[in-house]
Formats: C-alpha cells, structure tokens, sequence
C-alpha cells in the first residue's frame, strides 16, 4: 500500500508538470485561479488533451505488454518486440494506397486487422519451436518486426510513400488536440476487458492443459487477449506514433515490486506507465525549450537502458 501511495503521488506530481510545462508563459497557476480567458483556452486545449492522451496511451500499452507477457510466458515480449506495431504501420501504408484520403478510423481498420494477423502468426510460432533460452524468443520477435518494417518501407519505396511513413515512425505528442485525439476513447473498452479477463489471462499462462481442466476455453481467451493487445496498439500507433519500450520494461519493473499477478498489478503497471511516458515528456519539451524533441526518441534512450539491465539480470538468474 505504501508503495503505491508513493506511486501515485509522483504521478499527480507530473500530471501537474505536463500540464504547466510548454512555450506559451501565460499559462500558470495564477492565471488559471485568476480566470484568465487566454490561459484557460490554452490549458484547455492544448495542455489538458495532451496530457490525456499521454496518460490513457501509456497506461494502454502497459497494459498491453503485460498481457502478451503472460500469454507468451515470456518476460521479454510487447507490441514492439513482436511485430504488432511494425503490422500496424503496414497495414496504415495498404490502408493509404488503397484509400488516399482515408479517415482516421479506416486508419484503425486497416492497423488493426494486419496488426492482429501478425500478432497470431506470432504467438503461433512461438508455441510451435521450442526454446531453451527466454532470450530467445524478443530476438526472435525483433526479427520478425524487422521483417515486417523491411516489407514496410519496401512498398513505401516503390508507391512513392517514403514521406508519409516516416511520419507513421515519429513517435510524438506536440500535435495533439482535441480533434485528431477522439481515437482514443477506443481504448477504454480494451482496458475494462484487461480487468475483466485478467484472472483468465493468469490462468491461460500457467498452460493449455492447466487452462482447460479449470473448464477454461483456451483459445478463445487467447484471442480476447491478442484482440486487446492490437487495438491498443494500433490506436495508439495512429494518433501518436511509437512508442517504444513501454509495453516490454513497465510490465517487468511493477513484478519485480509486486510478483506476477495480472489482476492486482494492472492498476500499478497503468500508474508506472504512464509516469514514465510523462517524465520522458517533459523532459522532451524541456531539453532544447521552447523547442521539444520527439518523445519516441527520449523514450528510445532511457528504455533501451532500462531493457539492457534488465537482459543482464535474467541472463545471470539463468546462470
């Protein structure tokens, strides 16, 4: 209990900050108690829609991670280390060959349906090869993204669409609003089902055979699993990019502080999450002010450190 106080106070403390932080000096404390027009409408909608989306993204796709966590029983695997992301910005590349001025629901459409077709293709390949070493299967799964991104900027070259994907690849909140933001709320239904099936998901990670002699249906769970996972994924992917690491190194930092139950851990992984994705905001915004640096290249930096320390802890308790 005491730790998640702690947790949670640090969390309001940057709530706070992103809110106050930006280029625009009228908006302050004083000016908002004040009621200042101006403030108001900047805070309004600017600060509050970013801080947000920042907030209800990270909290997803730490939630996200932690699923695929448990249903490949592997501490190494997210959206971003098994091809899910990298699936759900091809499937936004066909989606703009084929519809130039898609909206950004045929955006989802066509993230989502590639997205969870890779992560099942996925999934399916690593329960069918066996591997001696954990460390494995993320290589395995960083492969198979590079694939999927090679075949990516392959049709990308070849229709002309360079500009448009590398936009898809900046991972970034300066543009949020209120407008190209709504996507989002498709992110609530998946994070209630996380807290739905989060006791089945425990289960169907303990194995098939343990699943279905609880009278568990397997497969069907698996795939509400993967469903989440890709719809948190590629909503996120179309309205602020990628964001790296988050669903691979939250997930593992909230079990070695609270073990590996899902149901009581997803209130803390969506608290880290999203105190992470906020630090590494701020820090974005402040580094070159009143300039910012994408938040996916901040982000890029301080989970590749975490992730190294964390595949050296695991390769020593292997040994």
């Amino acid at each position: 209990m005491k730790k998640r106080i702690i947790i949670i106070t640090i969390f309001i403390l940057l709530t706070i900050t992103s809110l106050l932080v930006g280029v625009s000096s009228k908006v302050t404390i004083n000016a908002l108690l004040s009621g200042n027009k101006e403030a108001w409408k900047l805070f309004l909608t600017s600060r509050t829609p970013r801080t947000l989306v920042i907030i209800l993204s990270a909290s997803a796709l730490s939630i996200a991670g932690l699923i695929m966590q448990i249903i490949s029983k592997n501490k190494f695997i997210s959206p971003s280390t098994a091809g899910t992301t990298d699936a759900a910005a091809l499937g936004v590349l066909i989606g703009f060959i084929i519809f130039a001025n898609q909206s950004i629901y045929t955006k989802f459409i066509f993230a989502f349906v590639f997205a969870l077709l890779s992560s099942i293709l996925f999934v399916f390949l690593i329960n069918k090869v066996k591997f001696k070493n954990i460390i494995y299967i993320p290589l395995i799964g960083l492969m198979y993204g590079g694939l999927i991104s090679s075949i990516t900027t392959l049709i990308a070259y070849e229709t002309n669409l360079l500009q448009v994907l590398s936009g898809l690849r900046l991972g970034s909140f300066s543009h949020i609003g209120l407008l190209n933001s709504r996507l989002l709320i498709i992110l609530i239904p998946p994070i209630i089902f996380a807290f739905i099936y989060a006791a089945k998901f425990n289960i169907i990670g303990i194995g098939e055979e343990f699943a279905t002699n609880l009278g568990i249906n397997y497969k069907r769970v698996l795939y509400i699993g993967l469903i989440i996972t890709s719809i948190i994924a590629s909503a996120s992917f179309i309205v602020v990019g990628p964001l790296p690491f988050i669903g691979l190194i939250i997930p593992n930092i909230v079990s070695i502080y609270y073990g590996d139950n899902l149901k009581r851990n997803l209130v803390d992984v969506a608290l880290f999450g999203s105190s992470f994705v906020l630090l590494n905001d701020i820090f974005s915004r402040l580094i070159i002010f009143p300039y910012e640096v994408s938040v996916g290249f901040t982000m890029g930096i301080t989970g590749a450190v975490i992730f190294i320390i964390l595949i050296f802890k695991q390769v020593r308790k292997n040994d």
